[in-house]
């Protein structure tokens, strides 16, 4: 019987005997979990960032109390919050299972850094798609609170990576107006402005992004 990859929105097959090879993951989706995981210390940092108060913009004063510094984001802090939680608890998984020395610290750093050092035997793990789905939901809710503009979505069909069962999206107005829409699938498969052309033929019309079958 033909493997699949475990990334529940993908489906593409895997090369025969796979999984006793401790193979769950398709090439794709194996880099795009990498890139994805390897993206969170930088979003955290800049999810830390947006919480700041910019030093520029004096605020006034309420009531004879100073101002703390810190603007309530409550998107940010609960990415931040989040990207903590899941990635501890990924690590927790592997020092339990593989007994591994634990570490020091909740750095987010350093967690990744684990993770990303025990990524060949999580990627082999029964719950490898749970583990790259929550990383890519990571990513990708740690950007939307970055860039909280009014994104309008387009559903542009089907991803054309071969034996992806995702659905490709357009996101217009995620870098203001005049920006390059954002394209991306389900799985995680992202569609440049290169390779728009590979949508179209498929797919239908991109002008600059479709103006067709809008989701918001």
């Amino acid at each position: 019987m033909q493997q699949i990859c475990a990334f529940r929105s993908c489906g593409a097959p895997l090369p025969k005997g796979a999984a006793s090879r401790g193979i769950r993951l398709c090439t794709l989706c194996r880099d795009v979990l990498t890139a994805r995981l390897a993206s969170l210390p930088g979003l955290y940092l800049a999810c830390e960032q947006s919480l700041e108060v910019p030093r520029q913009h004096p605020i006034r004063m309420m009531r004879g109390r100073r101002p703390s510094g810190i603007r309530l984001d409550e998107v940010a802090a609960a990415v931040r919050s989040d990207t903590v939680r899941v990635l501890s608890s990924w690590c927790e998984l592997v020092i339990e299972e593989r007994g591994v020395t634990g570490l020091g610290s909740l750095d987010v750093k350093a967690l990744t850094a684990f993770l990303q050092a025990h990524l060949d035997w999580l990627v082999g793990h029964a719950v490898a798609a749970d583990f790259a789905e929550e990383i890519v939901a990571l990513a990708a809710d740690a950007e939307r609170a970055l860039n909280p503009t009014r994104v309008r979505t387009i559903d542009l069909g089907p991803c054309a990576e071969h034996g992806c069962g995702g659905r490709v999206r357009a996101s217009i107005g995620a870098g203001g107006q005049g920006a390059v829409p954002q394209v991306r699938c389900d799985s995680g498969h992202d569609w440049p402005p290169r390779r728009w052309l590979d949508l179209r033929r498929l797919n239908a019309p991109v002008a600059g992004m479709p103006a067709e079958r809008s989701t918001s």
